[in-house]
Protein backbone atom coordinates (compact mmCIF):
# COMPACT_ATOMS: atom_id res chain seq x y z
CA UNK A 1 0.00 0.00 0.00
CA UNK A 2 2.86 2.58 -0.16
CA UNK A 3 2.25 3.28 -3.37
CA UNK A 4 -1.25 3.95 -3.15
CA UNK A 5 -3.12 7.08 -1.85
CA UNK A 6 -6.82 6.74 0.14
CA UNK A 7 -9.36 9.20 -1.27
CA UNK A 8 -11.47 10.90 0.67
CA UNK A 9 -15.26 12.12 0.03
CA UNK A 10 -13.97 15.26 -1.02
CA UNK A 11 -11.76 13.89 -3.82
CA UNK A 12 -15.18 12.19 -5.48
CA UNK A 13 -17.53 14.39 -7.37
CA UNK A 14 -20.70 12.89 -8.37
CA UNK A 15 -21.63 13.02 -11.97
CA UNK A 16 -18.25 13.42 -13.12
CA UNK A 17 -15.61 11.62 -14.89
CA UNK A 18 -13.27 9.99 -12.52
CA UNK A 19 -9.77 11.45 -13.04
CA UNK A 20 -8.05 8.10 -12.19
CA UNK A 21 -7.62 4.05 -11.78
CA UNK A 22 -9.67 3.46 -8.47
CA UNK A 23 -7.95 0.83 -6.68
CA UNK A 24 -8.54 -1.29 -3.28
CA UNK A 25 -6.28 -1.61 -0.89
CA UNK A 26 -4.52 -4.28 -2.62
CA UNK A 27 -3.81 -2.63 -6.02
CA UNK A 28 -7.07 -4.24 -7.39
CA UNK A 29 -8.92 -1.82 -10.46
CA UNK A 30 -12.40 -1.33 -9.06
CA UNK A 31 -13.49 1.69 -11.69
CA UNK A 32 -11.24 3.02 -14.68
CA UNK A 33 -10.61 6.38 -15.21
CA UNK A 34 -13.67 8.36 -17.21
CA UNK A 35 -16.37 6.06 -15.43
CA UNK A 36 -19.10 8.19 -13.40
CA UNK A 37 -20.25 7.95 -9.82
CA UNK A 38 -23.48 9.00 -10.13
CA UNK A 39 -24.84 10.02 -6.49
CA UNK A 40 -23.43 11.21 -3.34
CA UNK A 41 -24.57 8.15 -1.56
CA UNK A 42 -22.62 5.70 -3.85
CA UNK A 43 -19.66 7.94 -3.43
CA UNK A 44 -19.62 7.53 0.32
CA UNK A 45 -19.88 4.18 0.42
CA UNK A 46 -16.97 3.62 -1.93
CA UNK A 47 -14.82 6.02 0.31
CA UNK A 48 -15.94 4.16 3.19
CA UNK A 49 -15.39 0.68 1.76
CA UNK A 50 -11.67 2.16 1.25
CA UNK A 51 -10.67 2.82 -2.36
CA UNK A 52 -7.26 4.21 -3.45
CA UNK A 53 -5.39 5.68 -6.44
CA UNK A 54 -1.21 5.93 -7.32
CA UNK A 55 0.17 7.89 -4.52
CA UNK A 56 2.38 9.82 -7.64
CA UNK A 57 -1.02 10.58 -9.40
CA UNK A 58 -2.93 12.15 -6.52
CA UNK A 59 -3.40 15.98 -6.06
CA UNK A 60 -4.28 17.55 -3.27
CA UNK A 61 -7.38 19.55 -3.79
CA UNK A 62 -8.43 21.30 -0.96
CA UNK A 63 -5.12 22.66 0.98
CA UNK A 64 -1.47 23.37 -0.21
CA UNK A 65 1.24 20.92 1.71
CA UNK A 66 4.00 22.41 1.33
CA UNK A 67 5.92 18.98 2.31
CA UNK A 68 4.84 17.03 -0.22
CA UNK A 69 7.22 15.21 -2.32
CA UNK A 70 7.93 16.53 -6.40
CA UNK A 71 5.42 13.44 -7.94
CA UNK A 72 8.26 12.40 -9.75
CA UNK A 73 11.93 12.23 -8.21
CA UNK A 74 14.81 13.51 -10.32
CA UNK A 75 16.86 11.15 -8.24
CA UNK A 76 15.28 7.85 -9.55
CA UNK A 77 17.66 5.03 -10.05
CA UNK A 78 15.76 3.80 -13.10
CA UNK A 79 13.83 7.17 -15.18
CA UNK A 80 12.09 7.08 -17.88
CA UNK A 81 11.13 9.63 -20.69
CA UNK A 82 7.70 7.74 -20.88
CA UNK A 83 7.08 7.15 -17.11
CA UNK A 84 7.53 10.67 -16.94
CA UNK A 85 5.44 12.21 -19.99
CA UNK A 86 2.21 9.86 -18.81
CA UNK A 87 2.57 11.47 -15.51
CA UNK A 88 2.55 14.91 -16.82
CA UNK A 89 -0.72 14.06 -18.87
CA UNK A 90 -2.50 12.22 -16.14
CA UNK A 91 -1.64 15.00 -13.48
CA UNK A 92 -2.30 17.89 -16.36
CA UNK A 93 -6.04 15.64 -17.40
CA UNK A 94 -6.97 16.31 -13.63
CA UNK A 95 -5.73 20.16 -13.25
CA UNK A 96 -7.36 21.79 -16.53
CA UNK A 97 -10.82 19.82 -15.47
CA UNK A 98 -11.15 20.87 -11.64
CA UNK A 99 -8.76 24.21 -11.65
CA UNK A 100 -11.50 26.12 -10.20
CA UNK A 101 -10.80 23.89 -7.17
CA UNK A 102 -7.38 24.33 -6.91
CA UNK A 103 -5.62 26.87 -4.40
CA UNK A 104 -2.48 26.36 -5.69
CA UNK A 105 -2.77 25.56 -9.78
CA UNK A 106 -0.27 27.97 -10.28
CA UNK A 107 2.30 26.05 -8.77
CA UNK A 108 0.78 22.51 -9.73
CA UNK A 109 1.02 24.18 -13.51
CA UNK A 110 4.59 25.04 -12.87
CA UNK A 111 5.21 21.03 -11.53
CA UNK A 112 4.02 19.76 -14.47
CA UNK A 113 6.28 21.93 -16.82
CA UNK A 114 9.21 20.49 -14.37
CA UNK A 115 8.28 17.11 -15.50
CA UNK A 116 8.03 17.38 -19.01
CA UNK A 117 11.90 19.52 -18.82
CA UNK A 118 12.84 16.25 -16.87
CA UNK A 119 11.61 14.21 -19.52
CA UNK A 120 12.64 16.08 -22.29
CA UNK A 121 16.58 16.45 -20.59
CA UNK A 122 16.38 12.49 -20.04
CA UNK A 123 16.19 11.88 -23.96
CA UNK A 124 15.21 14.44 -26.31
CA UNK A 125 14.80 11.98 -29.19
CA UNK A 126 12.44 10.17 -27.50
CA UNK A 127 10.60 12.82 -26.13
CA UNK A 128 10.26 13.87 -29.43
CA UNK A 129 8.97 10.09 -30.23
CA UNK A 130 6.39 10.19 -27.68
CA UNK A 131 4.44 12.85 -29.99
CA UNK A 132 4.08 10.65 -32.69
CA UNK A 133 3.47 7.09 -30.65
CA UNK A 134 1.03 8.84 -28.75
CA UNK A 135 1.65 5.88 -26.23
CA UNK A 136 -0.73 7.47 -23.59
CA UNK A 137 -4.41 6.12 -23.32
CA UNK A 138 -5.90 9.75 -22.55
CA UNK A 139 -7.71 12.38 -23.77
CA UNK A 140 -6.26 13.43 -26.74
CA UNK A 141 -7.26 17.44 -25.95
CA UNK A 142 -5.01 17.24 -22.67
CA UNK A 143 -2.30 15.15 -24.20
CA UNK A 144 -2.01 17.45 -26.90
CA UNK A 145 -1.37 20.69 -25.17
CA UNK A 146 1.72 17.99 -23.13
CA UNK A 147 3.01 17.39 -26.98
CA UNK A 148 2.80 21.05 -27.64
CA UNK A 149 4.41 21.64 -24.68
CA UNK A 150 7.08 18.95 -25.47
CA UNK A 151 8.41 20.97 -28.83
CA UNK A 152 7.92 24.28 -27.82
CA UNK A 153 10.50 23.25 -24.79
CA UNK A 154 13.23 21.82 -27.34
CA UNK A 155 12.56 24.42 -29.88
CA UNK A 156 12.87 27.17 -27.32
CA UNK A 157 16.28 25.33 -25.69
CA UNK A 158 17.99 25.68 -29.31
CA UNK A 159 16.87 29.34 -29.36
CA UNK A 160 18.88 29.73 -25.97
CA UNK A 161 15.47 31.04 -24.57
CA UNK A 162 15.50 32.01 -20.61
CA UNK A 163 14.87 29.86 -18.24
CA UNK A 164 11.94 32.03 -17.42
CA UNK A 165 10.61 32.29 -20.94
CA UNK A 166 11.24 28.65 -20.98
CA UNK A 167 8.79 28.67 -17.85
CA UNK A 168 6.26 30.63 -19.64
CA UNK A 169 5.90 29.08 -22.84
CA UNK A 170 5.34 25.33 -21.86
CA UNK A 171 2.91 26.32 -19.33
CA UNK A 172 1.02 28.27 -21.62
CA UNK A 173 1.20 25.86 -23.85
CA UNK A 174 -0.14 22.95 -21.40
CA UNK A 175 -3.28 25.80 -20.80
CA UNK A 176 -3.97 26.75 -24.01
CA UNK A 177 -6.68 25.62 -24.72
CA UNK A 178 -8.55 24.97 -21.17
CA UNK A 179 -11.40 26.21 -22.08
CA UNK A 180 -12.56 24.54 -25.16
CA UNK A 181 -11.28 20.67 -23.83
CA UNK A 182 -14.99 19.62 -23.88
CA UNK A 183 -15.52 20.77 -27.43
CA UNK A 184 -11.61 18.84 -28.63
CA UNK A 185 -13.24 15.82 -27.33
CA UNK A 186 -16.04 16.61 -29.28
CA UNK A 187 -14.53 17.25 -32.65
CA UNK A 188 -12.25 14.53 -31.45
CA UNK A 189 -14.84 11.95 -31.63
CA UNK A 190 -16.82 13.52 -34.53
CA UNK A 191 -17.03 12.47 -38.26
CA UNK A 192 -19.43 15.68 -39.20
CA UNK A 193 -17.58 19.19 -40.67
CA UNK A 194 -17.27 21.45 -37.71
CA UNK A 195 -20.60 23.50 -37.03
CA UNK A 196 -20.49 27.19 -36.71
CA UNK A 197 -21.17 27.42 -33.56
CA UNK A 198 -18.35 25.42 -32.98
CA UNK A 199 -16.27 27.80 -35.09
CA UNK A 200 -17.27 30.72 -32.69
CA UNK A 201 -16.24 28.53 -29.60
CA UNK A 202 -12.44 28.27 -31.41
CA UNK A 203 -12.25 31.52 -32.42
CA UNK A 204 -12.97 32.49 -28.63
CA UNK A 205 -11.27 30.36 -26.88
CA UNK A 206 -8.10 32.06 -25.96
CA UNK A 207 -10.02 34.94 -24.47
CA UNK A 208 -12.11 32.48 -22.56
CA UNK A 209 -8.61 30.35 -21.59
CA UNK A 210 -7.16 33.74 -20.07
CA UNK A 211 -10.31 34.31 -17.86
CA UNK A 212 -10.29 31.03 -16.30
CA UNK A 213 -6.43 31.01 -15.80
CA UNK A 214 -6.93 34.30 -13.95
CA UNK A 215 -9.75 33.35 -11.90
CA UNK A 216 -7.68 30.20 -11.02
CA UNK A 217 -4.88 33.06 -9.49
CA UNK A 218 -2.53 33.03 -12.75
CA UNK A 219 -1.05 36.78 -13.05
CA UNK A 220 1.72 35.89 -15.15
CA UNK A 221 1.69 38.30 -17.62
CA UNK A 222 3.97 36.44 -20.38
CA UNK A 223 2.11 33.20 -19.81
CA UNK A 224 -1.50 34.77 -20.19
CA UNK A 225 -0.29 36.89 -23.30
CA UNK A 226 1.09 33.77 -25.10
CA UNK A 227 -2.40 31.82 -24.20
CA UNK A 228 -4.33 35.09 -25.90
CA UNK A 229 -2.23 35.32 -28.95
CA UNK A 230 -0.81 31.29 -29.72
CA UNK A 231 -3.39 31.56 -32.84
CA UNK A 232 -2.60 35.16 -34.70
CA UNK A 233 -1.12 34.66 -37.97
CA UNK A 234 2.03 36.90 -39.83
CA UNK A 235 -0.51 38.81 -41.90
CA UNK A 236 -3.30 39.52 -39.52
CA UNK A 237 -5.62 36.73 -40.42
CA UNK A 238 -5.36 34.97 -36.98
CA UNK A 239 -7.60 35.04 -33.71
CA UNK A 240 -8.83 36.23 -31.74
CA UNK A 241 -6.95 39.60 -31.83
CA UNK A 242 -6.22 39.87 -35.64
CA UNK A 243 -2.54 41.28 -34.51
CA UNK A 244 0.18 41.25 -37.11
CA UNK A 245 3.65 39.91 -37.20
CA UNK A 246 5.42 42.80 -35.12
CA UNK A 247 2.62 42.66 -32.71
CA UNK A 248 3.09 39.20 -31.82
CA UNK A 249 6.07 37.98 -29.48
CA UNK A 250 8.36 35.41 -31.03
CA UNK A 251 7.36 32.65 -27.96
CA UNK A 252 3.54 32.94 -28.92
CA UNK A 253 4.51 31.93 -32.54
CA UNK A 254 6.76 29.09 -30.93
CA UNK A 255 3.76 27.58 -29.37
CA UNK A 256 1.30 28.67 -32.41
CA UNK A 257 3.72 26.37 -34.56
CA UNK A 258 4.38 23.83 -32.21
CA UNK A 259 0.67 23.35 -31.88
CA UNK A 260 0.07 23.28 -35.18
CA UNK A 261 3.24 20.74 -35.74
CA UNK A 262 1.31 18.66 -33.66
CA UNK A 263 -2.15 18.19 -34.22
CA UNK A 264 -1.29 17.75 -37.93
CA UNK A 265 0.67 14.52 -37.04
CA UNK A 266 -2.14 13.34 -34.89
CA UNK A 267 -4.99 11.38 -36.49
CA UNK A 268 -8.58 12.86 -35.38
CA UNK A 269 -12.41 11.75 -35.99
CA UNK A 270 -12.39 14.35 -38.43
CA UNK A 271 -8.96 14.14 -40.59
CA UNK A 272 -6.23 11.90 -40.68
CA UNK A 273 -2.52 12.66 -39.44
CA UNK A 274 0.31 13.43 -41.78
CA UNK A 275 3.70 12.96 -42.14
CA UNK A 276 6.05 15.06 -40.14
CA UNK A 277 7.50 16.71 -43.20
CA UNK A 278 4.61 17.31 -44.73
CA UNK A 279 3.31 18.90 -41.98
CA UNK A 280 6.39 21.10 -41.68
CA UNK A 281 5.94 21.81 -45.38
CA UNK A 282 2.47 22.49 -45.03
CA UNK A 283 3.10 25.26 -41.65
CA UNK A 284 6.74 27.05 -42.97
CA UNK A 285 5.58 26.77 -47.24
CA UNK A 286 1.95 26.13 -47.64
CA UNK A 287 1.41 28.22 -45.37
CA UNK A 288 3.87 31.17 -44.68
CA UNK A 289 2.14 33.74 -44.84
CA UNK A 290 0.59 32.67 -41.37
CA UNK A 291 3.88 31.38 -39.87
CA UNK A 292 7.32 33.33 -39.11
CA UNK A 293 10.28 32.01 -41.37
CA UNK A 294 12.90 32.47 -38.64
CA UNK A 295 11.79 29.93 -37.15
CA UNK A 296 11.35 27.05 -39.90
CA UNK A 297 15.39 26.68 -38.93
CA UNK A 298 15.18 25.84 -35.50
CA UNK A 299 12.18 23.40 -36.05
CA UNK A 300 13.98 21.77 -38.75
CA UNK A 301 17.08 21.85 -36.64
CA UNK A 302 15.26 20.37 -33.56
CA UNK A 303 13.03 17.79 -35.96
CA UNK A 304 15.00 16.81 -38.50
CA UNK A 305 13.57 16.00 -41.87
CA UNK A 306 12.43 12.51 -40.34
CA UNK A 307 11.83 12.90 -36.49
CA UNK A 308 12.49 10.16 -34.48
CA UNK A 309 9.24 7.29 -34.15
CA UNK A 310 8.76 8.20 -37.68
CA UNK A 311 8.55 5.32 -40.31
CA UNK A 312 10.80 5.18 -43.20
CA UNK A 313 11.51 2.77 -46.06
CA UNK A 314 15.19 2.50 -46.72
CA UNK A 315 16.89 2.19 -50.04
CA UNK A 316 17.39 -1.46 -50.00
CA UNK A 317 13.88 -1.98 -49.30
CA UNK A 318 13.93 -2.52 -45.32
CA UNK A 319 11.06 -0.88 -43.66
CA UNK A 320 12.49 0.88 -40.43
CA UNK A 321 12.24 3.75 -37.95
CA UNK A 322 13.61 6.52 -36.95
CA UNK A 323 15.34 6.13 -33.41
CA UNK A 324 18.19 9.31 -33.23
CA UNK A 325 18.11 12.23 -34.97
CA UNK A 326 21.27 13.10 -36.81
CA UNK A 327 23.83 15.96 -34.94
CA UNK A 328 27.29 17.05 -35.94
CA UNK A 329 28.61 14.25 -34.57
CA UNK A 330 26.46 11.22 -35.09
CA UNK A 331 24.08 10.46 -38.06
CA UNK A 332 20.66 9.72 -38.42
CA UNK A 333 19.98 6.39 -37.20
CA UNK A 334 17.00 3.91 -37.84
CA UNK A 335 15.95 0.57 -36.13
CA UNK A 336 15.07 -1.60 -39.27
CA UNK A 337 11.58 -3.47 -38.54
CA UNK A 338 10.80 -5.50 -41.93
CA UNK A 339 12.91 -7.37 -43.94
CA UNK A 340 13.54 -6.30 -47.61
CA UNK A 341 10.84 -9.02 -48.74
CA UNK A 342 8.27 -8.35 -46.10
CA UNK A 343 9.34 -10.48 -43.26
CA UNK A 344 9.53 -8.97 -39.84
CA UNK A 345 13.23 -9.23 -37.90
CA UNK A 346 13.46 -11.17 -35.21
CA UNK A 347 15.91 -9.20 -33.90
CA UNK A 348 15.87 -5.50 -34.44
CA UNK A 349 19.07 -3.83 -36.56
CA UNK A 350 20.40 -0.43 -36.13
CA UNK A 351 21.04 1.42 -39.62
CA UNK A 352 23.76 4.40 -39.92
CA UNK A 353 21.02 6.26 -42.56
CA UNK A 354 24.12 7.82 -44.22
CA UNK A 355 25.77 4.69 -45.69
CA UNK A 356 24.55 2.66 -48.46
CA UNK A 357 22.49 0.68 -48.95
CA UNK A 358 20.68 1.95 -46.02
CA UNK A 359 19.46 5.39 -46.77
CA UNK A 360 16.03 7.02 -46.49
CA UNK A 361 13.86 6.70 -49.59
CA UNK A 362 10.89 8.36 -48.08
CA UNK A 363 8.92 8.52 -44.75
CA UNK A 364 5.83 6.61 -44.64
CA UNK A 365 2.66 6.27 -42.77
CA UNK A 366 2.00 3.69 -39.39
CA UNK A 367 -0.75 2.32 -41.92
CA UNK A 368 2.02 2.00 -44.44
CA UNK A 369 4.27 0.00 -42.44
CA UNK A 370 1.58 -1.92 -40.79
CA UNK A 371 4.08 -3.29 -38.01
CA UNK A 372 3.28 -2.86 -34.26
CA UNK A 373 6.66 -2.15 -32.03
CA UNK A 374 7.94 -1.92 -28.37
CA UNK A 375 9.74 1.53 -27.65
CA UNK A 376 11.84 -0.51 -25.12
CA UNK A 377 13.29 -2.79 -27.50
CA UNK A 378 14.03 0.19 -29.66
CA UNK A 379 15.02 2.64 -26.96
CA UNK A 380 15.32 1.00 -23.97
CA UNK A 381 14.39 1.12 -20.35
CA UNK A 382 14.28 5.21 -21.16
CA UNK A 383 10.90 3.94 -23.04
CA UNK A 384 9.43 1.88 -20.01
CA UNK A 385 5.72 2.80 -18.72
Amino acid sequence: MDNLHILNIDDINPGESLAWDIMDSFGRVLMRQGAVIQTQTRATELVESGIYIEKRLYIKLATVDKNLEPPLSLKDKSPSVFSAINLAVNRLDVLLKKINKFPDARENILETVKIIQFAVHLNEDLALASIQLNHVLGDYAVRHCVDTAILAIMIAKAMNKTDQEIQDIAAAALTMNISMLELQRKLQESREDVSNADKTAIHNHPIASIEILYEAGIEDAEWLRYVLLHHEHEDGSGYPVGNLKAEIPQNAKIIAHADGYCARISARGYRKSILPNIALRDIFIENKAHADATLATYFIKVLGLYPPSTFVRLKNNEIAIISQRATKNTPCMATALVKPHGELYTNLIRRDTSVEPYTIVEAISPEQASVRINPQQIWGPLAST
